[in-house]
């Protein structure tokens, strides 16, 4: 009798590089999956649907059963002894190391999936929570290790939720250690993890964003050939098909942000201007931005690609200001002083893009003054707040101007390419992002700030200052509720000015 013919099962991995599955297996997992929601479930399994990306949950929901005790001498925000400082980073070097050592060479021999899972979630934290230490010795030795296990095993043959993670974990690495030799060795992998149409949509954002992370920290402008290619793959992706199949709004979404990300390290000519020689890539996607923005479905999915391709077209439209006079384009050169060219701001007027820009700009007013039950009332006012900025920037020309408040001062984002940067590296890091600010040259060379002015106590207020000046109870809180309560007062009055006039009249 003839054997009967097993089929090898698919546990998330099909052991190759080929872009389509064979066997017609596909890979599941959540949209909403995060590695906050990992992180959220202890043990594995990575069904976490949380969709917040909000402080890193503590090590017992990991299982790591070491004492964390220690971590509050430097996530107390009262303490401002510097011995205690001092010794908060030697604990979390001491952490980073004992981590990495213990779990990094047993990654590969490990059966279960479960605890391979724990060990990446105990990675990322440790990257993006403990690693904060210049240079990074600890990173750099176990960097090819950590390469390996995350590309070779996790993303090749782990499970969704193993390869999500994974991608996590190298998208963490490149704000540590970024630089064209981590881009070597993991372009190859990240792309076919992009391009593998059977993976789990949720892995190929990851794998995308981790890509977009290693150009813009490890390249940042210096290498264009590079900058370029993965400029190149982003415009295919964000098309309404990609090899062949319809693209999942999420990872359109996903490629518009890394796109908007990566045009930040680039000349503004090429991104909303025009020469003899080449067009501006931004002004060759205009008509994508639009069909972007006209989504008529109203899941989550679809407002991520509306709000990221927004943000791009609000970055083309700044690149443009930026560019002045460089950025007109057609005949109005031969009829314009050259001295008026010289102190204008780039204009759409006159250019063949001004009736899409219009049209852009009319769907971002729309969506910035959205009614109708067909949203709810938080996503709406989401959606609003988010629109409104965009509106801003098309119409006004203003920049939103964002604040980062630290224990030594506020850090103030007052250019369009520190807030897209700001939002993705956020998104990255989640509840590391301040520390990873304070002590990373990487990110403080991005924003152009100082990590030891952020950090000192001396600016900030103790816990009784906070209370007697900053409380509800405080003189300055009890001050402006009673100038609410006589304006609301003063307001109701004058719209029941007219019974008082009758009276008056009578």
């Amino acid at each position: 009798m003839g054997k009967k013919n097993r089929g090898r099962k698919n546990k998330g991995g099909d052991g190759s590089d080929d872009e389509n599955s064979m066997d017609g297996n596909v890979d599941y997992l959540s949209e909403n999956h995060t590695i906050d929601g990992l992180l959220s479930n202890g043990g594995g399994g990575g069904g976490g649907d949380n969709t917040t990306l909000g402080s890193m949950p503590d090590d017992e929901s990991w299982d790591i059963h070491d004492n964390d005790d220690e971590d509050g001498a430097y996530h107390k925000k009262g303490a401002t002894n510097m011995s205690n400082e001092l010794e908060a980073i030697e604990i979390r070097q001491q952490k980073l190391d004992e981590i990495l050592s213990s779990t990094v060479p047993e990654f590969a021999s490990e059966k279960r999936s479960s605890k391979r899972e724990a060990m990446l979630k105990m990675w990322f934290k440790a990257l993006t929570n403990y690693a904060t230490v210049p240079p990074y010795n600890v990173v750099e030795e176990y960097r090819d290790l950590l390469i390996k296990v995350c590309s070779q095993h996790a993303i090749l043959r782990g499970s969704p939720s193993e390869q999500y993670a994974a991608c996590r974990v190298l998208e963490a690495m490149a704000i540590l250690i970024g630089d064209h030799d981590l881009y070597e060795q993991l372009v190859k992998r990240l792309t076919r993890t992009i391009q593998a149409t059977h993976r789990a949509v949720p892995v190929r954002v990851a794998a995308l964003r981790a890509l977009g992370m290693i150009v813009f920290c490890g390249i940042h402008g210096n290498d264009d050939v590079i900058t370029e290619s993965v400029l190149d793959l982003c415009e295919q992706i964000v098309q309404i098909e990609y090899r062949g199949q319809t693209t999942p709004s999420s990872l359109r979404a996903a490629a518009w942000q890394v796109w908007t990300l990566l045009a930040t390290t680039i000349h503004e000519l090429y991104v909303a201007g025009k020469d003899d020689v080449s067009i501006g890539r931004g002004l060759l996607l205009l008509p994508v931005i639009m069909e972007c923005l006209d989504q008529t479905t109203t899941d989550e999915q679809s407002l991520s690609l509306k709000e990221a391709a927004g943000q791009a077209m609000s970055y083309i439209h700044d690149a443009r200001l930026r560019l002045g006079s460089d950025a007109l384009d057609g005949d109005v050169h031969k009829l314009e002083n050259t001295t008026d060219l010289q102190y204008k701001l780039g204009s759409w007027e006159g250019s063949e893009w001004e009736g899409d820009v219009d049209e852009i700009t009319q769907t971002i007013y729309e969506l910035a003054n959205t009614s109708g039950h067909y949203l709810s009332k938080k996503a709406k006012k989401e959606q609003r707040y988010v629109f409104r900025d965009y509106l801003g920037m098309l119409q006004e020309n203003e920049i939103p101007v964002e604040t980062i408040q630290f224990r030594g001062g506020s850090l103030e984002l007052s250019t369009y390419k520190d807030i897209i940067a700001y939002d993705f590296v956020k998104r990255c890091l989640q509840g590391g992002f301040q520390i990873q600010l304070l002590s990373n040259p990487t990110l403080q060379e991005i924003f152009g700030c100082d990590g030891s002015a952020l950090g000192g106590s001396g600016g900030g207020y103790s816990q009784l200052e906070k209370r007697l000046l900053l409380g509800k109870t405080s003189e300055a809180s009890k001050l402006k509720d009673q100038g609410r309560h006589k304006g609301r007062d003063k307001r109701q009055n004058v719209k029941n000015h007219f019974l008082t006039a009758d009276e008056e009249y009578f």
